[in-house]
């Protein structure tokens, strides 16, 4: 069972089960174990999972975390478990906060079995932050965060990968909070901003309180325009672009959004996923796109099949991954799992830089 498959089931365990558990102990077997099995490693060998982890940290001697995922003897990440449906305050944190100052461990987790939180030291080097560089919810799943779950599967974990991308999720978290709360009540100095670029005289409290009202009504057209942009940009698809080469688009695997015949996969979805997380750093993400045809999933540059990224072959099996580097063919390659993208994260990346480089080289046309 591919990870992606397992945190699905564990998903549908949380929502079957959910109702029957009604403590920490009964959290920690149905729920939190198995997602630490999920992510690869035996939950009953000591090497690899420590149930009641302790180790000497000054004064306190006898303080347990209720788990510690090693590698090569050491801790790389900490959980501290609560009861299904336990607040997941900060407050909660003190065992945890503890061990994370006085272990190597570079991810601690908060958890009450469905919803987890992640936590570094992305603040101050060796203190664990007050707030989460990510959250994943069991009963109501963000698909764009299974990538970032499998970096932390058992062979595959990497300590400055991670840091990296914990950096840019925490962050990129925050920002989109802000960004809600402000396009609900925007905070004096964000519509002072605005207002100062469209308005010519001096902001005085009765400006800013005539015009708020008006930000507040433009930035969600704002939205609303973008979005309609997007579906109309889907809907016209299924137009071919001018003159592409016959080799993109085979005529017997027609690229409209409309066709009864296209069936976009999850593992496809997952995949699209992962390939946007390999490229994260190298180009917007925004322009990573996705777009399926009948006979395989085209992941493109710019949406434009001038500049495929990569290409899935995942209607049968043994399932295969098309890799361009930079040419219109694509180079097959046969993998039996998701993880087995990881290792071709050069080639993507490459294959981007070449398109990047071809439109420098243009004048940035």
């Amino acid at each position: 069972m591919d990870f992606s498959e397992k945190i699905a089931a564990l998903s549908k365990k949380v929502k079957s089960v959910g109702d029957g558990i009604k403590t920490e102990e009964a959290t920690k077997n149905a729920l939190v174990m198995p997602f630490i099995a999920a992510l690869g490693y035996d939950v009953f060998n000591p090497a690899e999972v420590v149930p009641e982890f302790s180790a000497p940290i000054g004064e306190y001697k006898d303080a347990r975390i209720d788990y510690a995922i090693l590698n090569e003897g050491k801790p790389i990440v900490l959980i501290e478990c609560k009861a299904l449906g336990t607040g997941l305050d900060f407050k909660h944190c003190n065992q945890l906060q503890l061990y994370f100052h006085g272990t190597e461990a570079p991810i601690a987790i908060l958890t009450d079995g469905n919803r987890y939180r992640f936590y570094s030291d992305l603040e101050t080097t060796n203190r664990m932050d007050t707030k989460p560089y990510m959250e994943f919810c069991l009963d109501d799943m963000d698909d764009a965060l299974i990538p970032e779950l499998r970096k932390l599967v058992k062979g595959k974990f990497d300590r400055d990968v991670c840091m990296s991308a914990a950096n840019e999720l925490k962050y990129n978290r925050e920002f989109k909070r802000i960004m809600a709360e402000q396009m609900i009540k925007p905070h004096d100095d964000f519509a002072r901003f605005f207002i100062s670029q469209a308005y010519d005289g001096r902001i005085t409290q009765n400006v800013l309180e005539r015009f708020t009202p008006v930000l507040v009504g433009a930035l969600e057209q704002f939205i609303n325009d973008r979005i309609n942009d997007r579906l109309k940009n889907a809907m016209t698809q299924s137009q071919p672009e001018s003159a592409p080469p016959e080799s993109e688009t085979p005529p017997s695997e027609t690229e409209n959004g409309a066709d009864a015949r296209i069936v976009t996969l999850e593992e496809e979805k997952e995949a699209y996923y992962l390939v946007k997380s390999i490229l994260r750093g190298v180009v917007d993400p925004e322009r990573v796109v996705m777009r399926d045809a009948v006979n395989f999933c085209n992941i493109l540059l710019d949406d434009t099949l001038r500049q495929p990224i990569f290409r899935l072959h995942f209607n049968k099996r043994p399932w295969k991954v098309g890799l361009f580097d930079g040419d219109a063919k694509d180079e097959r390659i046969g993998i039996e799992t998701l993880d087995e993208i990881l290792p071709l994260a050069d080639r993507i990346r490459a294959t981007v830089a070449k398109y990047e480089a071809a439109k420098k080289a243009k004048g940035g046309e």
